[in-house]
């Protein structure tokens, strides 16, 4: 399990547990927890406060726990003082996509820390594309090789690929009335 996790599995069972101590001493013939609080004000005095101040900072350091750690910017290699520029792995993998046939636009990001990670690959892909066949030449060209680079690893990876819409060709605009000649494209 998770540290993230088990601290969030920690943290229910306590607030759980206090819960059901507060109802059963309402219940069953003791006080409130109204009661209890004024109990606890008159014997030491600022008490709810105390307990305020208690509370919210248990509520900060619960959401500071939430917070990921940044994934390392270089990936260390097996040779000995051998590292990866991640950003590099990145736009490798973005100018290799770019040169297929039919890509307007590849975007990638590479996470994830340790043993796994994952490479999100977007595409764009134009109108006449074959998004089937830009994929394969993705998946069983491009990424293989990066795969055997980051070896000891595992990638984890998603191909994103949107296409867009042919361009219908565009009547002639209505220029005013003035016969010009037609713009011939340079």
């Amino acid at each position: 399990m998770r540290s993230r996790a088990a601290v969030n599995r920690a943290v229910l069972a306590l607030a759980g547990s206090a819960l059901l101590a507060c109802a059963s001493t309402g219940g069953g013939g003791g006080f409130t927890l109204h009661e209890a609080a004024q109990r606890a004000e008159e014997a030491v005095p600022g008490a709810r406060i105390w307990a305020g101040c208690l509370g919210l900072l248990a509520g900060v350091l619960l959401l500071a726990a939430q917070t990921g750690r940044r994934a390392p910017a270089r990936l260390p290699l097996p040779g000995p003082g051998c590292s990866l520029d991640r950003r590099a792995v990145r736009l490798a993998v973005q100018a290799g996509c770019a040169q297929l046939p039919g890509v307007v636009r590849a975007r990638c990001r590479l996470a994830g820390r340790g043993r796994r990670l994952r490479l999100v690959v977007v595409l764009r892909l134009t109108g006449r594309a074959r998004p089937g066949e830009t994929v394969a030449a993705v998946s069983e060209g491009l990424l293989p090789q990066f795969a055997a680079l980051l070896a000891p690893r595992r990638l984890d990876t998603r191909i994103h690929v949107t296409v867009r819409r042919p361009v219908r060709a565009r009547g002639r605009r209505f220029d005013g009335g003035q016969d010009q000649p037609p713009r011939t494209p340079s």
